[in-house]
Protein backbone atom coordinates (compact mmCIF):
# COMPACT_ATOMS: atom_id res chain seq x y z
CA UNK A 1 0.00 0.00 0.00
CA UNK A 2 1.12 3.24 -1.03
CA UNK A 3 -1.67 5.69 0.60
CA UNK A 4 -2.77 5.44 4.38
CA UNK A 5 -5.39 8.07 6.01
CA UNK A 6 -6.71 7.15 9.83
CA UNK A 7 -6.78 9.45 13.28
CA UNK A 8 -4.32 9.11 15.87
CA UNK A 9 -4.90 10.02 19.94
CA UNK A 10 -1.56 11.12 20.01
CA UNK A 11 2.41 11.43 18.93
CA UNK A 12 2.84 7.52 20.12
CA UNK A 13 0.38 6.40 17.88
CA UNK A 14 1.12 8.54 15.20
CA UNK A 15 3.92 7.12 14.89
CA UNK A 16 3.62 3.75 15.80
CA UNK A 17 0.81 3.96 13.02
CA UNK A 18 3.57 5.43 10.76
CA UNK A 19 6.15 2.52 11.62
CA UNK A 20 3.47 0.17 10.84
CA UNK A 21 3.18 1.40 7.33
CA UNK A 22 6.35 1.32 6.68
CA UNK A 23 7.81 -1.69 7.98
CA UNK A 24 4.89 -3.65 6.98
CA UNK A 25 1.60 -1.65 5.38
CA UNK A 26 4.05 -0.61 2.58
CA UNK A 27 6.96 -2.09 3.37
CA UNK A 28 11.01 -2.29 2.90
CA UNK A 29 12.19 0.04 5.88
CA UNK A 30 12.83 -1.35 9.55
CA UNK A 31 12.38 0.47 12.65
CA UNK A 32 15.59 1.31 14.61
CA UNK A 33 13.89 0.99 18.36
CA UNK A 34 12.95 -2.32 19.89
CA UNK A 35 9.74 -0.31 20.67
CA UNK A 36 9.52 2.19 18.00
CA UNK A 37 8.68 4.65 19.13
CA UNK A 38 10.56 3.81 22.21
CA UNK A 39 8.37 5.54 24.52
CA UNK A 40 10.19 6.29 27.65
CA UNK A 41 12.48 8.68 26.05
CA UNK A 42 10.10 9.25 22.91
CA UNK A 43 12.79 8.22 20.32
CA UNK A 44 11.91 7.21 16.95
CA UNK A 45 13.32 5.96 13.76
CA UNK A 46 13.08 4.21 10.62
CA UNK A 47 16.18 3.17 8.12
CA UNK A 48 16.66 2.00 4.52
CA UNK A 49 19.80 1.66 2.36
CA UNK A 50 21.77 4.44 3.17
CA UNK A 51 18.83 6.76 4.96
CA UNK A 52 18.44 6.97 8.58
CA UNK A 53 15.93 9.50 9.68
CA UNK A 54 14.93 9.62 13.69
CA UNK A 55 12.47 11.55 15.53
CA UNK A 56 12.49 12.72 18.83
CA UNK A 57 9.81 14.58 21.55
CA UNK A 58 9.55 15.50 24.88
CA UNK A 59 8.38 12.75 27.80
CA UNK A 60 7.68 13.02 31.15
CA UNK A 61 8.86 16.02 32.99
CA UNK A 62 9.91 18.31 30.27
CA UNK A 63 6.64 17.40 28.11
CA UNK A 64 4.27 17.20 27.25
CA UNK A 65 5.21 17.53 23.14
CA UNK A 66 4.92 20.41 21.51
CA UNK A 67 7.29 20.15 19.13
CA UNK A 68 9.18 17.27 17.30
CA UNK A 69 12.81 17.14 16.11
CA UNK A 70 13.72 15.15 12.75
CA UNK A 71 17.72 14.27 12.17
CA UNK A 72 18.58 12.09 9.19
CA UNK A 73 21.95 10.02 9.35
CA UNK A 74 23.21 6.96 7.04
CA UNK A 75 22.52 4.43 9.34
CA UNK A 76 21.06 3.29 13.10
CA UNK A 77 23.81 2.73 15.60
CA UNK A 78 21.61 0.76 18.18
CA UNK A 79 19.00 1.39 21.32
CA UNK A 80 21.02 2.85 23.15
CA UNK A 81 21.73 5.71 20.71
CA UNK A 82 19.65 8.92 20.48
CA UNK A 83 18.38 10.49 17.86
CA UNK A 84 20.91 13.13 16.18
CA UNK A 85 23.75 10.70 17.35
CA UNK A 86 23.56 7.98 14.52
CA UNK A 87 26.49 7.51 11.95
CA UNK A 88 27.06 10.69 9.99
CA UNK A 89 24.14 12.84 11.35
CA UNK A 90 23.59 16.25 8.76
CA UNK A 91 23.59 17.89 12.12
CA UNK A 92 19.87 19.16 12.03
CA UNK A 93 17.74 18.76 14.76
CA UNK A 94 18.56 19.31 18.11
CA UNK A 95 21.08 17.09 19.34
CA UNK A 96 22.72 16.77 22.96
CA UNK A 97 22.58 12.73 23.11
CA UNK A 98 20.45 11.45 25.96
CA UNK A 99 19.46 14.77 27.60
CA UNK A 100 18.06 18.05 27.08
CA UNK A 101 15.39 16.84 24.76
CA UNK A 102 12.55 20.29 26.19
CA UNK A 103 10.32 21.48 23.75
CA UNK A 104 12.40 24.60 23.47
CA UNK A 105 15.16 23.45 22.56
CA UNK A 106 13.87 20.98 19.85
CA UNK A 107 12.42 24.52 18.46
CA UNK A 108 15.80 25.94 18.34
CA UNK A 109 16.57 23.55 14.96
CA UNK A 110 14.86 21.27 12.77
CA UNK A 111 12.02 19.99 14.07
CA UNK A 112 8.01 19.74 13.35
CA UNK A 113 6.84 22.52 15.34
CA UNK A 114 3.29 22.81 16.78
CA UNK A 115 2.36 19.68 15.95
CA UNK A 116 1.44 18.61 19.81
CA UNK A 117 0.44 15.49 20.95
CA UNK A 118 -2.74 15.40 19.71
CA UNK A 119 -5.50 14.09 19.32
CA UNK A 120 -4.96 14.74 15.86
CA UNK A 121 -7.79 14.89 13.35
CA UNK A 122 -6.07 13.50 10.50
CA UNK A 123 -3.02 12.07 9.21
CA UNK A 124 -1.85 11.18 5.57
CA UNK A 125 1.04 8.61 4.40
CA UNK A 126 2.11 9.20 1.03
CA UNK A 127 4.74 6.19 -0.16
CA UNK A 128 6.24 4.93 -3.18
CA UNK A 129 9.18 2.79 -4.35
CA UNK A 130 10.09 2.41 -7.32
CA UNK A 131 13.40 2.40 -9.51
CA UNK A 132 14.52 6.02 -9.78
CA UNK A 133 12.75 7.13 -5.64
CA UNK A 134 11.86 5.60 -2.42
CA UNK A 135 9.63 8.09 -0.17
CA UNK A 136 7.73 8.65 2.62
CA UNK A 137 5.99 11.93 2.70
CA UNK A 138 3.71 12.61 5.78
CA UNK A 139 0.59 15.37 6.36
CA UNK A 140 -0.53 15.17 10.36
CA UNK A 141 -3.54 17.49 11.15
CA UNK A 142 -2.22 18.58 14.28
CA UNK A 143 -5.21 20.81 14.79
CA UNK A 144 -8.82 20.93 13.08
CA UNK A 145 -7.32 23.14 9.67
CA UNK A 146 -4.04 23.67 10.45
CA UNK A 147 -1.44 20.87 9.04
CA UNK A 148 2.16 19.97 9.84
CA UNK A 149 4.58 17.95 6.89
CA UNK A 150 7.77 16.34 7.38
CA UNK A 151 9.26 13.10 4.98
CA UNK A 152 12.35 11.63 4.17
CA UNK A 153 13.36 9.87 0.80
CA UNK A 154 15.29 9.94 -2.30
CA UNK A 155 15.43 12.59 -4.92
CA UNK A 156 14.36 11.76 -8.72
CA UNK A 157 18.02 11.96 -9.42
CA UNK A 158 19.08 14.36 -13.26
CA UNK A 159 22.30 12.47 -14.14
CA UNK A 160 24.14 9.37 -12.77
CA UNK A 161 27.72 11.57 -12.04
CA UNK A 162 27.51 11.54 -7.85
CA UNK A 163 26.60 9.90 -5.63
CA UNK A 164 23.50 10.83 -2.84
CA UNK A 165 20.40 11.91 -3.09
CA UNK A 166 18.83 10.56 0.22
CA UNK A 167 16.71 14.06 1.92
CA UNK A 168 14.79 14.43 4.95
CA UNK A 169 12.60 17.69 6.17
CA UNK A 170 10.48 18.87 9.11
CA UNK A 171 8.38 21.98 9.10
CA UNK A 172 8.92 24.95 11.04
CA UNK A 173 6.34 27.44 10.84
CA UNK A 174 7.03 31.11 11.84
CA UNK A 175 4.46 32.82 14.73
CA UNK A 176 2.68 35.64 13.62
CA UNK A 177 -0.57 37.00 12.43
CA UNK A 178 0.62 38.80 9.85
CA UNK A 179 2.65 35.90 7.95
CA UNK A 180 3.00 35.20 4.53
CA UNK A 181 2.98 32.20 2.24
CA UNK A 182 6.36 33.35 1.60
CA UNK A 183 7.86 33.92 4.89
CA UNK A 184 11.68 32.95 4.99
CA UNK A 185 11.36 32.37 8.42
CA UNK A 186 9.57 29.20 7.98
CA UNK A 187 10.84 26.07 6.06
CA UNK A 188 9.24 23.33 5.57
CA UNK A 189 9.85 20.27 2.20
CA UNK A 190 13.32 21.24 0.69
CA UNK A 191 12.64 25.00 0.93
CA UNK A 192 14.28 28.02 -1.14
CA UNK A 193 13.80 30.69 1.31
CA UNK A 194 16.12 30.13 3.99
CA UNK A 195 18.95 32.04 4.43
CA UNK A 196 21.62 31.97 7.23
CA UNK A 197 19.18 31.85 10.58
CA UNK A 198 17.34 28.88 8.56
CA UNK A 199 20.79 26.66 8.27
CA UNK A 200 19.58 24.60 11.51
CA UNK A 201 15.73 24.33 10.39
CA UNK A 202 16.02 23.84 6.61
CA UNK A 203 15.75 20.21 4.68
CA UNK A 204 19.17 18.32 4.01
CA UNK A 205 20.47 16.02 1.17
CA UNK A 206 23.46 13.21 1.36
CA UNK A 207 25.93 14.64 -1.63
CA UNK A 208 28.55 11.62 -0.89
CA UNK A 209 30.61 12.17 -4.05
CA UNK A 210 30.98 13.01 -7.61
CA UNK A 211 30.12 16.77 -7.52
CA UNK A 212 32.46 19.50 -8.40
CA UNK A 213 34.68 21.05 -5.58
CA UNK A 214 32.51 19.04 -3.10
CA UNK A 215 35.04 17.35 -1.18
CA UNK A 216 34.76 16.97 1.97
CA UNK A 217 31.27 17.86 2.15
CA UNK A 218 28.68 14.62 2.52
CA UNK A 219 25.79 16.66 3.05
CA UNK A 220 24.22 19.74 1.74
CA UNK A 221 21.70 21.86 3.26
CA UNK A 222 18.51 23.63 1.47
CA UNK A 223 19.06 27.71 1.77
CA UNK A 224 18.33 30.55 -0.08
CA UNK A 225 20.90 33.02 0.11
CA UNK A 226 23.40 31.55 2.90
CA UNK A 227 26.49 30.30 1.84
CA UNK A 228 27.43 29.40 5.73
CA UNK A 229 25.74 26.37 5.94
CA UNK A 230 27.57 25.08 9.13
CA UNK A 231 29.13 21.12 9.69
CA UNK A 232 27.58 18.30 9.59
CA UNK A 233 28.82 16.37 13.48
CA UNK A 234 31.80 14.80 12.16
CA UNK A 235 32.84 18.48 11.48
CA UNK A 236 32.69 18.66 7.65
CA UNK A 237 31.27 21.53 6.20
CA UNK A 238 28.00 21.40 4.66
CA UNK A 239 27.85 22.44 1.05
CA UNK A 240 24.84 25.11 -0.05
CA UNK A 241 21.90 23.84 -2.14
CA UNK A 242 19.46 26.18 -3.97
CA UNK A 243 16.11 23.96 -3.47
CA UNK A 244 12.88 25.29 -4.79
CA UNK A 245 9.72 24.63 -2.43
CA UNK A 246 8.45 28.67 -2.70
CA UNK A 247 11.18 29.82 -4.58
CA UNK A 248 13.22 29.64 -8.25
CA UNK A 249 11.94 30.09 -11.51
CA UNK A 250 8.76 27.30 -10.94
CA UNK A 251 7.28 29.26 -7.85
CA UNK A 252 8.21 32.71 -9.26
CA UNK A 253 6.40 32.20 -12.53
CA UNK A 254 3.39 29.94 -11.73
CA UNK A 255 2.97 30.60 -7.53
CA UNK A 256 0.40 32.71 -8.41
CA UNK A 257 -1.29 30.66 -10.73
CA UNK A 258 -4.95 30.30 -9.69
CA UNK A 259 -6.17 26.57 -10.90
CA UNK A 260 -9.38 25.62 -10.68
CA UNK A 261 -10.69 22.17 -11.54
CA UNK A 262 -13.59 23.50 -13.98
CA UNK A 263 -11.15 25.15 -16.07
CA UNK A 264 -8.44 22.34 -16.46
CA UNK A 265 -5.73 24.52 -15.10
CA UNK A 266 -3.70 23.45 -12.19
CA UNK A 267 0.14 24.39 -11.87
CA UNK A 268 1.61 22.17 -10.18
CA UNK A 269 5.22 22.66 -9.92
CA UNK A 270 8.11 20.47 -9.21
CA UNK A 271 10.56 20.76 -6.42
CA UNK A 272 14.06 20.88 -7.93
CA UNK A 273 17.29 20.78 -5.91
CA UNK A 274 20.35 22.36 -7.40
CA UNK A 275 24.17 22.14 -6.12
CA UNK A 276 26.22 25.04 -5.54
CA UNK A 277 29.49 25.25 -6.56
CA UNK A 278 31.67 26.86 -3.40
CA UNK A 279 34.77 27.76 -5.94
CA UNK A 280 32.52 29.08 -9.23
CA UNK A 281 29.43 30.60 -10.18
CA UNK A 282 27.61 28.29 -11.27
CA UNK A 283 25.13 25.35 -10.17
CA UNK A 284 23.87 21.45 -11.15
CA UNK A 285 21.04 20.10 -11.34
CA UNK A 286 20.28 16.98 -8.83
CA UNK A 287 16.93 16.76 -9.26
CA UNK A 288 13.82 16.63 -7.79
CA UNK A 289 11.39 15.36 -4.79
CA UNK A 290 9.20 12.57 -6.74
CA UNK A 291 5.29 12.79 -6.44
CA UNK A 292 5.13 16.22 -4.67
CA UNK A 293 4.56 20.08 -5.98
CA UNK A 294 4.05 23.04 -4.57
CA UNK A 295 0.57 24.40 -5.59
CA UNK A 296 -1.95 27.56 -5.06
CA UNK A 297 -4.24 26.42 -3.43
CA UNK A 298 -7.10 29.60 -3.60
CA UNK A 299 -9.54 27.91 -5.05
CA UNK A 300 -9.22 24.46 -3.20
CA UNK A 301 -10.25 23.80 0.35
CA UNK A 302 -7.93 21.54 2.93
CA UNK A 303 -7.78 18.04 1.61
CA UNK A 304 -9.44 18.16 -1.66
CA UNK A 305 -8.18 15.78 -4.11
CA UNK A 306 -8.25 16.49 -7.83
CA UNK A 307 -7.44 13.74 -10.84
CA UNK A 308 -5.22 14.76 -13.51
CA UNK A 309 -5.16 12.13 -16.30
CA UNK A 310 -4.93 8.72 -14.14
CA UNK A 311 -3.13 10.65 -11.07
CA UNK A 312 -5.28 11.49 -7.82
CA UNK A 313 -3.44 14.17 -6.35
CA UNK A 314 -4.14 15.96 -2.39
CA UNK A 315 -3.75 19.40 -1.65
CA UNK A 316 -3.12 20.44 1.58
CA UNK A 317 -2.44 23.94 3.02
CA UNK A 318 0.97 24.53 3.85
CA UNK A 319 -0.11 25.50 7.70
CA UNK A 320 -3.82 26.78 7.61
CA UNK A 321 -5.49 28.48 4.52
CA UNK A 322 -6.50 31.70 5.88
CA UNK A 323 -5.61 35.80 4.98
CA UNK A 324 -7.28 36.37 8.06
CA UNK A 325 -4.97 37.58 10.81
CA UNK A 326 -4.54 34.46 12.72
CA UNK A 327 -1.52 32.50 13.58
CA UNK A 328 0.39 29.94 11.95
CA UNK A 329 -1.48 30.91 8.67
CA UNK A 330 0.13 30.10 5.51
CA UNK A 331 -2.57 32.23 3.12
CA UNK A 332 -2.68 30.12 -0.41
CA UNK A 333 0.29 28.84 0.13
CA UNK A 334 -0.24 24.68 -0.63
CA UNK A 335 1.20 21.38 -1.50
CA UNK A 336 0.30 19.29 -3.51
CA UNK A 337 0.86 14.84 -3.00
CA UNK A 338 0.16 12.12 -5.48
CA UNK A 339 -1.58 8.81 -4.52
CA UNK A 340 0.94 6.12 -6.21
CA UNK A 341 -1.55 3.44 -7.29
Amino acid sequence: MTYQTGTATDLEDLLSQLDTFADTTHGGWVGGYTTNPQTTDGWFELSKGSLSVSMKYPVGAQGPPEHMSIHQATGFIGTGTAPGAHTADSNNGYNTGTTGHTNANLLSERCVSQIGNGPFPSYHFFADDSATHDYIHVVVEAVTGMFRHFGFGELVKFGDNWVGGEYAYGHFHQVGTTISAIDSRTQTLLDGLGGSNERDQCGTVRIASGLANQSPAVWGACLGNSNAPLNDTAGNIRRQLHASYRSGVGPRGFGNMVGNSSAGVIGLVPIEVYYRDPSNPRVQLLGHMGDVRCVNIRNFGPAETITIGADTWHLFPQSIRTTAAVNYRSEFGGIAYKQVP
